[in-house]
């Protein structure tokens, strides 16, 4: 589900509403502030009334919420336990607490700190989507799906954790379900660039290329109309061209995700392998290069520039690609799960 973890950010202000504790009268200017959304000035009053009220009020939790907003997640997670230690049955402190651990990548305390948080209060609908983002950081599909359900039965207009939903359908290749999904998605939100993308890579996987193709093209006329900008429509669609041996309507799509995505390793091997499709031979070069720097453990692309430089006549420097790629694959399978163990013989 990788990187993109970006997606996956949510605010904290729409998780946590603020008028679960009600407004503190010892903290008024904070709390007006937190309101606005200034959260670095909110931050600071929160501190200071703390230090003039110390364990009387609830400015650690906002401060806490504060910090989130502003991505500090460590300090977020210091001022809610420290809250936590004088409130031990603060339902908001508790889920929050999740919440952070699973923005710091860190889903196995994420969901302990879940089921914490549960045994004070029953879960609400975004508290489920967290857990199933967790179970999706651990490649538990089945759970993350559970708990997705579980979450949209409770608030069935969450776009979001519908969009998940599909995604953790593609994973397991429950692809009708996943293009449900998806489709359900565009309906209630028919500008997401997002939902017409992953429908086109459900619809491809079921290898309907023509319906796949007409999704991707959505998501790029959506794209270009937006501010903010995603690669990966213009990459899947540049991949799908060249896998069709459309080369030359795969190189600008991809020519397009590389100006998003400059530092995607995918972007520059999938443009470098569409070059050398179609015999562009210095520019597969330049392409697969920048590829090898972005990802230097990554087998595949060794392995291109390698048969690039072959067709270059630069012989001296394929075979050292091709030494790399056979050093990387060793290295993988003795480092995979049943793989040999390092320092055993060979047979």
């Amino acid at each position: 589900m990788g990187r993109a973890l970006g997606a996956l950010a949510l605010l904290v202000a729409t998780l946590f509403p603020l008028e679960l504790c009600g407004q503190d009268p010892a903290c008024p200017s904070a709390m007006e502030m937190f309101r606005q959304h200034h959260w670095s000035e909110a931050g600071a009053r929160f501190e200071q009334c703390e230090k003039q009220n110390p364990g009387k009020t609830d400015a650690l939790l906002y401060l806490g919420k504060a910090l989130v907003n502003l991505q500090q997640f460590q300090n977020a997670a210091s001022a809610l336990r420290t809250y936590q230690k004088s409130n031990p049955q603060s339902v908001d402190a508790a889920y929050l607490l999740a919440f952070v651990a699973f923005r710091e990548d860190k889903p196995a305390e994420s969901l302990r700190l879940f089921s914490a948080a549960a045994k004070l209060s029953p879960p609400m609908a975004n508290d489920l989507t967290i857990a199933a983002l967790d179970y999706v950081l651990l490649n538990q599909y089945d759970d993350a799906a559970h708990y997705l359900e579980l979450s949209l039965q409770m608030n069935p207009n969450d776009v979001e954790a519908r969009y998940h939903l599909g995604r953790v359908r593609y994973q397991q290749n429950q692809f009708d379900l996943a293009i449900a999904a998806f489709q359900e998605v565009i309906k209630r939100d028919p500008a997401n660039v997002k939902a017409f993308d992953n429908l086109g890579l459900s619809l491809e996987a079921k290898n309907q290329a023509e319906a796949a193709t007409a999704a991707y093209k959505t998501a790029i006329a959506l794209d270009e109309a937006s501010v903010s900008h995603s690669e990966q429509p213009y990459l899947n669609l540049g991949v799908l061209m060249a896998k069709s041996n459309r080369s030359a309507e795969a190189i600008p799509l991809l020519t397009r995700a590389a100006e998003i995505a400059p530092g995607e390793f995918k972007v520059h091997y999938e443009l470098a392998k569409a070059y050398f499709d179609s015999t562009q031979w210095d520019s597969a070069r330049q392409q697969a290069e920048v590829a090898v720097k972005l990802n230097p453990k990554d087998s595949s692309g060794h392995y291109l520039l390698g048969r690039i430089y072959q067709r270059l006549g630069r012989k001296e420097l394929a075979e050292a690609e091709f030494r790399s790629t056979s050093q990387l694959i060793r290295d993988k399978d003795a480092n995979s799960p049943g793989g040999m163990a390092s320092g055993a013989s060979s047979r």
